[in-house]
């Protein structure tokens, strides 16, 4: 059995339909699954439904990760495989064990997520690379950088991309980070063929 890797989402639920991010998340979901990646969000509405319609509907398999203590919030509609946790501390475990970890557009449930894949990668418990695309990233690091006690490689740990970045060039970093991670010595390939 083929093995596929698990790229963890992290984004606004905040985000409507008609929000061009909404639009540019599920362009990403769908090229995720084209390349044979397996998708995980938090499995709730804005960026997460994004991705996980884009993801669902280009016939990749879509886990969601929820909270039962969050009012009993329904997963979206596109999760294929829902993992409940019963809380926040939960949930962000399952995230660490993904293979490639993206952040896109977020508020505070978002820069948690970042704070904690990112602290883990500094501490030695986790070696999923975290990928954060948006400028609003770029600027988080810079302000790391500038304002807190890190160290070089503390930077080093995170790789940001520019808003507006496409879909492809994002799937092709990703594969780059993940075959990077598992050893192969290049970017990590599908062994399906691309979907239509």
């Amino acid at each position: 059995m083929t093995h596929h890797p698990i790229v963890a989402v992290y984004g606004s639920a905040r985000i409507g339909t008609d929000d061009p991010r909404f639009a540019a998340a599920r362009a990403l979901g769908g090229a995720l699954a084209q390349a044979g990646l397996t998708v995980a969000t938090g499995g709730y509405q804005g960026v997460m439904a994004a991705i996980s319609r884009g993801a669902h509907d280009a016939g990749g398999e879509v886990i969601g990760y929820t909270v039962s203590s969050w009012d009993g919030l329904p997963a979206n509609e596109w999760v294929t495989r829902e993992v409940d946790s019963a809380d926040l501390f939960e949930r962000l475990r399952l995230f660490s064990k993904a293979d490639l970890m993206i952040a896109l557009d977020g508020g505070i449930g978002t820069l948690t997520e970042v704070a904690v894949s990112w602290n883990l990668l500094q501490v030695g418990s986790s070696a999923q690379p975290l990928l954060m695309v948006g400028d609003e990233w770029a600027e988080l690091v810079d302000f790391v950088a500038r304002r807190l006690v890190v160290a070089p490689e503390d930077l080093a740990l995170v790789r940001t991309l520019p808003s507006g970045t496409s879909p492809s060039t994002i799937v092709a970093e990703a594969r780059a980070l993940i075959g990077r991670r598992l050893g192969l010595g290049g970017p990590w390939e599908s062994a399906r063929p691309a979907l239509r």
